[in-house]
């Protein structure tokens, strides 16, 4: 940094003939050569105009040199007893104070004009709420060309949560996810709610499935929350519902207490076993922890089917156990959201973050399609069609399978003649008591597998990998492959999508895949104003900048912790020589005492703490402090 006394600094010519120009246009932008020289010409033009100057503030670079100097007047900032009392008679006659007063209750207009402006840009856009009998806004969902697109292509599976709250009117957040091909997480939807009512729920999915033209996902998967349960029910009453198996874990530590329960009770959570296989170990298992009229077992037990791996198989959740996805994006709110912010700030954090997602998903598009990772066996053209096929993530996801394909043999084939089907009988290294049955259909290339752990997940399970090592097949059957996890999936159609597809949603797709192309166009014509005229484009803007009518919601207030005086208690000083009240090492009795002892060592004196303490002629009171500060700290 810079130490130079400024206040003492000549100034030279340069700096008069500055001085001298009266024009404030040429003043504006001036360059000085320095920072002193331009602080001594700030001074002399703010005393001839008659105001004194201060320096303002100082930002640093990373080396700790100046970046920016701030020169403003003396009074900035400061507010004068007169616009105090302004602002004391506007309160209290309920008025507000100038542009405070627009901001506040402008959020909401500011809000949906913002989205009408985002509809010009992107007219697939959505955007819909509600309003309160008072005018205020109460609920609103809206999405984005592209989060409708993945859905068609993605949305089988969505999770959702409410969990952050941090903004002006402390209003539930309430985002929409899913997971795309490469296994990353996707935002569908995101509502800012009233309540968590289920009626609000129920409101939140009906908007949800008619921006998503009524295409209903086939799994969902919340917390526990049973208003949540009671909407899903009502709303989308085919899709299997999944309760996160991270809020049950915390529920089952908190309620029950023992860490070896919480770790057996996910195990049960997980597995995948039978429902005949689940009931055994879970009946076991309570009785070994003897909580069997513990209320807390008792309703996950009546409730088993929401999150037993056991009573879910077969249902498709693309190996989604938990709303981490959910929670995940709570987080990255809650950072950039520090303080609180009104709801477009909150859009624009939520816009950020979905522009983050869209750039991963760029990565990752460009890692499966110009890298080969390495392979991990020696079934060569097994594993090339297999990365030929899947993405990056989904063929590491293959290659764990594969590698645990290996721990299988197969104990009996038998050939059925009548469905000219082939039988497989399975066993487990070192599990001699469990056996898995595969049923293989030469026709079709059909491998159906009791566990059907397959249909859950989307990918070849390792024991159908065993089954096709053993028929000497070097390409996966079609049967086995789920568009959803392949790199062509938003190309192809998706495999849940009715072939009587509306023609809105064939429409989107259009839409979409000619966006990027359209966009460059739209760039170059946005240059020049012939084209802004000729399509009436101010006359649609002008229209849409229209104000609504929607009021904010009211503020939450938060309250202060308050701490009571006789709550406060006054910590007691100690002396750091004795560690006695009332005085100081300074002024401590034992050190005078030591002081005012015979100078010939014919004593010695034994301290509390049983240290011997002895003083020599030669120790004069500097000696004594020396000695004292190696080990104590004067307090």
């Amino acid at each position: 940094m810079d130490h130079t006394d400024a206040d003492n600094v000549k100034p030279t010519e340069e700096c008069h003939k500055v001085h001298n120009i009266d024009e404030s246009d040429i003043l504006v932008g001036e360059i000085f050569s320095s920072r002193d020289q331009a602080w001594y010409f700030y001074k002399e033009f703010a005393r001839e105009h008659g105001f004194s100057a201060r320096q303002g503030t100082t930002r640093l670079d990373m080396k700790g040199n100046v970046k920016t100097q701030e020169f403003c007047c003396s009074k900035e900032g400061a507010i004068s007893k007169a616009d105090i009392d302004e602002a004391t008679t506007l309160k209290e006659v309920g008025a507000g104070t100038g542009k405070a007063k627009e901001i506040i209750d402008g959020d909401v207009n500011a809000l949906i004009t913002y989205f009408d402006y985002k509809k010009h840009d992107d007219p697939r856009f959505f955007v819909t709420y509600s309003i309160e009998e008072s005018g205020a806004l109460h609920n609103l969902i809206w999405s984005d060309s592209t989060s409708r697109s993945d859905y068609i292509c993605f949305g089988d599976v969505i999770a959702f949560d409410t969990t952050y709250k941090d903004n002006l009117y402390g209003r539930p957040i309430m985002p929409i996810v899913g997971v795309n091909r490469h296994h990353n997480t996707i935002m569908f939807a995101t509502a800012i709610i009233a309540d968590e009512t289920s009626q609000t729920f129920e409101w939140v999915l009906q908007k949800f499935l008619e921006v998503m033209m009524n295409k209903s996902p086939i799994s969902v998967v919340t917390d526990g929350d049973r208003a949540m349960q009671r909407a899903i029910k009502s709303v989308i009453p085919n899709a299997k519902h999944k309760l996160c198996s991270w809020h049950l874990s915390r529920n089952a530590q908190a309620n029950i207490g023992d860490p070896k329960f919480t770790a057996a009770f996910s195990k049960c959570m997980v597995s995948w076993w039978t429902i005949d296989e689940f009931d055994i170990q879970w009946r076991s298992f309570v009785s070994e922890f003897n909580v069997e009229k513990h209320p807390w077992v008792i309703e996950k037990g009546n409730t088993r089917h929401l999150w037993a791996q056991a009573y879910l198989t077969g249902h498709f959740f693309v190996n989604i156990r938990s709303t981490q996805r959910c929670e995940s994006m709570n987080a990255s709110l809650a950072i950039a959201l520090k303080h609180k912010k009104t709801y477009l700030d909150v859009v624009r954090t939520i816009e950020d973050g979905i522009s983050r997602m869209n750039l991963n998903e760029l990565k990752a598009d460009y890692l499966s399609s110009q890298t080969k990772p390495f392979q991990i066996t020696k079934l060569v053209e097994f594993e090339s069609h297999a990365y030929e096929t899947y993405t990056r993530e989904s063929f590491r996801a293959f290659q764990e399978e594969l590698q645990r394909e290996t721990l299988y043999r197969i104990q009996e084939e038998i050939q059925s003649f009548s469905d000219e089907c082939q039988y497989f009988y399975l066993k487990k290294y070192k599990e001699k008591n469990r056996t898995f049955e595969i049923s293989f259909d030469s026709r079709t290339e059909t491998l159906n597998y009791s566990y059907r752990k397959f249909k859950t997940i989307g990918l070849p399970c390792r024991h159908q990998l065993h089954v096709l090592k053993y028929l000497d097949y070097t390409y996966f059957p079609r049967s086995l492959i789920q568009s959803r996890w392949t790199k062509d999936a938003k190309a192809s159609a998706p495999s849940f999508v009715d072939l009587n597809v509306p023609p809105e949603i064939m429409q989107m797709e259009r839409f979409v895949s000619l966006r990027a192309t359209a966009s460059m166009l739209c760039y170059a014509a946005s240059k020049t104003e012939e084209f802004e005229n000729s399509f009436g484009l101010n006359d649609s803007i002008n229209r849409s900048s229209v104000l609504n009518n929607a009021r904010d919601p009211q503020r939450k207030q938060h309250k202060r912790k308050e701490v009571t005086k006789n709550k406060v208690e006054k910590k007691i000083k100690r002396c750091g020589f004795c560690n006695g009240e009332g005085h100081n090492k300074l002024t401590c009795p034992q050190v005078k005492l030591g002081l005012n002892t015979s100078t010939q060592p014919t004593s010695t004196d034994i301290f509390e703490d049983g240290m011997d303490w002895s003083f020599s002629p030669a120790h004069d009171v500097r000696d004594i402090w020396n000695n004292a500060d190696n080990d104590l700290h004067i307090s």
